[in-house]
């Protein structure tokens, strides 16, 4: 079996019988990571303006998994900016 070196753009295009990699399905078969995509632009650029009360607000959207995790993400990307973020 041949090998791809995927590093190569020119080899992968000539050989595209041998590729591993399913096709993109694209964002209709996904539609909860476009939503979710959306939902996080939103609350990041609250977070970089400053506006807590709509980000805490914003958080209560989020499933209680992602929650921890995303207030991190907030928060270092306003440290980022000099500033801090008590969420």
């Amino acid at each position: 079996m041949y090998k791809i070196n995927y590093e190569n753009a020119t080899e992968r295009r000539t050989v595209k019988e041998h590729m591993l990699m399913p096709p993109n399905d694209g964002q209709v078969k996904h539609p909860e990571h476009l939503r979710e995509h959306e939902m996080m632009v939103k609350i990041q650029r609250l977070a970089l303006d400053g506006e807590v009360e709509k980000v805490k607000e914003s958080l209560l959207e989020w499933p209680e998994g992602k929650r921890n995790d995303l207030r991190k993400i907030l928060i270092d990307s306003v440290a980022e900016h000099g500033r801090t973020l008590d969420i």
